[in-house]
């Protein structure tokens, strides 16, 4: 019986996510793509990227399909190699494009099956478990990362270590269990997303002090717990060693996008984005005053569930465990909320991360991301509220509100794209003009026309010059100035001769222009005395002659 409701409650949530998701592409699921935007193909060319590496005996981690000759560190990119080999199959025979998709549909519902399991586990009871299950794996942080962050999307490792570590602490599992489960958990976790682990990592030591702290009777487990995870950290090191490794080789400095711009606004925790079914007009003005975008806007919690949360309070305010949980969720509301204090976009008060957002690593992490560890916590809250002692219509109504007002808005177009596809590349006449590994430039650059795509899509062929796995270019590559200027779309009337000396100076052989966005590339190509031809919607120039 507990197995066929587990199997029951995975294929529930597989369905929600499908009917939210995945009707929109199902017509068409090699040609149209869930997300928004220049992301998607990332994670496109990632998931084509691995196993053809792997097949052509290629370095997967150290690449130089793109950036040639300089080539481009994997593991500094969001690759996702674990969802790449996974998925594999399904990429070499229905390509990356379906492979995507399946990956994007995925991952709410095994992030809240997960979910499931860790507030079974918490409430023995199956219909509370299933309402924390929804809303953890649809919560507004998932809504936001399913815009394109597939790596930030797959979660559904979190709820598990949670669930072992729980289970350690309990007595159920000892040492030797929690090696082995969490130090496979969290290889997995290395292969999914490091920026993950690392928040994951955060939240551990932040729990273990505070249930130190807080939770007296935990404390000589608690004691005990240092041997054992180190040793599951040990063991998640041998197994990704390879990725690590060349990740601490070409370890990056630099900060990839800039977390003071990417913080929670404390609106956001009533007011929900244009991604929530109950936004929408009225929600409008206040949300175009938070910084970033709606993507990584996803602090809402919705009324209902901070009633719940307040109620789950009170009616555990003399249970340590309880209050624990409630210091916990407090905690990383502080910490999404990263290092000021926003209210509409205003900036009021320095906060904790203040202290950390400078030092390295914690400058690539974007604050608004902690929010998938309040919405663990809050799912969890739920979870056991509703399996109370609470009035039963009282539990029903407030669930049910908390569902409802967290319901994404998936009538609306935000979740799905149809990528551009000159026909130079999707019907093949790319083989008639450019070599296998010929070096190509992509104008403009492959973040607004797709480029990513096209290689993936032809079996990496060819070689890309300017690509758009990262907003970092690699150490090594020539002209910088040059490289900036293609990547923020924004050359000088005067650069022409300057791009076409950088695609020599890395090998290029032909720069193809899309003709959907050819000005001003084509007109600056051609002002060096370059003449080219239209070709399946591009512009084709060979530099061989």
């Amino acid at each position: 019986m507990r197995a066929s409701r587990t199997a029951v409650a995975l294929v529930a949530y597989l369905a929600i996510s499908f009917l939210y998701f995945g009707l929109p592409v199902v017509a068409h699921p090699g040609r149209d793509w869930i997300g928004f935007g220049a992301d998607p193909q990332i994670f496109v060319w990632s998931l084509g990227w691995w196993p053809h590496a792997i097949l052509h005996a290629q370095n997967p981690i150290l690449t130089h399909a793109v950036w040639p000759p300089v080539g481009l560190d994997l593991a500094w990119v969001s690759s996702i190699p674990g969802l790449a080999l996974a998925l594999a199959p399904v990429t070499l025979l229905a390509g990356p494009v379906v492979a995507y998709n399946i990956a994007a549909i995925s991952m709410p519902a095994l992030a809240a099956w997960t979910a499931f399991l860790l507030c079974r586990h918490l409430t023995r009871s199956f219909w509370p478990s299933l309402a924390g299950g929804y809303l953890f794996g649809f919560s507004s942080y998932m809504l936001g990362q399913l815009e394109g962050h597939v790596h930030m999307s797959s979660v559904f490792l979190l709820p598990l270590v949670a669930l072992v570590v729980l289970r350690y602490l309990e007595g159920s599992l000892g040492g030797r269990g929690l090696v082995l489960r969490l130090g496979f958990l969290l290889a997995g976790q290395v292969l999914l997303s490091t920026e993950v682990l690392f928040t994951l990592t955060l939240a551990l030591a932040l729990s273990f002090v505070c249930a130190f702290a807080f939770v007296a009777q935990l404390r000589p487990r608690l004691r005990s717990i240092p041997g054992p995870l180190v040793g599951a950290y040990l063991l998640a090191g041998a197994i990704t060693s390879p990725l690590l490794a060349s990740a601490a080789a070409h370890f990056q400095g630099e900060s990839i996008n800039a977390p003071g711009i990417f913080n929670a606004d404390l609106l956001n925790l009533v007011v929900p984005t244009s991604l929530t079914a109950v936004g929408g007009s009225w929600t409008h003005r206040t949300v175009d005053a938070f910084v970033g975008n709606n993507a990584e806007n996803g602090a809402y919690l919705g009324l209902p569930l901070l009633a719940i949360l307040a109620a789950f309070a009170w009616s555990r305010r003399r249970s340590a465990g309880g209050r624990l949980l409630v210091i916990l969720t407090a905690l990383g509301i502080v910490a999404e909320l990263g290092p000021d204090l926003r209210v509409r976009g205003a900036s009021y008060a320095p906060l904790p991360w203040q202290a950390v957002v400078h030092f390295p690593v914690f400058d690539n992490v974007l604050p608004v991301r902690l929010a998938v560890y309040v919405a663990l916590a809050t799912a969890a809250a739920v979870a056991l509220w509703a399996a109370g002692p609470a009035p039963r219509w009282a539990r029903t109504a407030l669930v049910a509100a908390a569902v409802v007002t967290i319901a994404p808005a998936f009538w609306r177009d935000t979740w799905h794209t149809r990528p551009n596809r000159p026909a130079f590349f999707s019907s093949g006449l790319y083989k008639r003009y450019l070599a296998p590994d010929e070096t190509v430039m992509l104008l403009p650059h492959p973040s607004a026309n797709g480029g990513m795509l096209w290689q993936a899509e032809s079996g990496f062929r060819f070689r890309v010059a300017d690509a758009s796995l990262s907003p970092t270019v690699p150490h090594g590559v020539p002209d910088r100035r040059t490289v900036l200027e293609i990547l923020a779309n924004d050359p000088p009337a005067d650069s022409g001769p300057a791009i076409v000396a950088l695609a020599r100076a890395q090998g290029v052989t032909a720069i193809v222009v899309d003709a959907g966005s050819s000005e001003p590339w084509r007109t600056l190509v051609e002002g060096t005395g370059l003449r080219g031809r239209e070709l399946g919607g591009v512009y084709l120039y060979d530099l061989r002659r």
